[in-house]
């Protein structure tokens, strides 16, 4: 009788509604970047051929930080990347995709909460930066900004696009695959974080550390709220925080 009633219970938990599994996930992670990094290149190869007036070679740093082909590569990339996310965990008929891509409805004090923790990191991070005698703002993105022929659709694509197509594929899509493995929220917290960061290749050791603890940031928030829509505003409010700083640099150079 026992070992029949353990049967049914391993059953039981096998007909449950269950995300990819830990390898699944990573891999289809690792596509779904790659897919994104060809978005970049074909945008980049696109830019440099319908504007060889840039002159701007194949120099790396010099591609990453012109902010018209950043706009362009978020705008493109980004859709895309919503659109692999969705499939991917559309392919799990048995999960709902609210509850595979964490959109679950959120409340404006709870939005107001944790948009005011982001907030106080934000200065904290300022504030430990300049203790340490660092710049407030890499290098890259007040070269971005410089270069941007379209202004108002660079901050379209960091204060909007790369927020909620990010959001979404990391705090949704990864952490909840990782989230139903043995390494439980821990585990999709730390990794969804680690896995997020590289995508800001652009920025030096201390930048990327900076992230990584951000990343860290967003997947409690997501844990605590069970919502997306926490960190895409987080998300959205910290790359708003840093447009306005170049602005206000900017101001204080001229």
């Amino acid at each position: 009788m026992p070992e029949s009633m353990d049967e049914m219970g391993r059953q039981e938990n096998e007909l449950k509604p269950a995300p990819w599994g830990f390898w699944a996930t990573l891999g289809i992670s690792a596509f779904i970047i790659l897919s994104y990094f060809v978005c970049g290149i074909i945008a980049t190869a696109g830019f440099v051929g319908l504007y060889p007036s840039q002159d701007l070679g194949t120099d790396p740093s010099r591609l990453a930080s012109n902010g018209t082909l950043v706009t362009l590569a978020v705008l493109i990339s980004s859709p895309f990347t919503l659109l692999l996310t969705y499939l991917f965990a559309r392919l799990r008929r048995e999960v709902p995709i609210k509850d595979y891509l964490g959109l679950h409805e959120l409340g404006w004090k709870k939005i107001l909460l944790w948009s005011s923790i982001l907030v106080v990191f934000a200065a904290g991070s300022d504030l430990l930066t300049f203790l340490l005698k660092r710049p407030i703002l890499q290098e890259f993105l007040l070269n971005v900004y410089a270069t941007a022929t379209s202004k108002p659709l660079l901050w379209f694509a960091l204060v909007i696009a790369a927020p909620v197509s990010e959001e979404i594929f990391f705090r949704g899509f990864v952490f909840y695959g990782i989230l139903h493995t043995r390494l439980g929220s821990r585990g999709a917290i730390a990794l969804s974080s680690l896995i997020w960061a590289p995508l800001h290749f652009q920025y030096d050791f201390y930048g990327i550390l900076t992230v990584v603890i951000l990343g860290l940031l967003f997947g409690y928030a997501r844990l605590k709220t069970n919502s997306v829509y926490a960190t895409i505003v987080m998300h959205a409010l910290m790359n708003f925080i840093a447009a306005t700083e170049i602005l206000i640099h900017i101001g204080l150079a001229s």
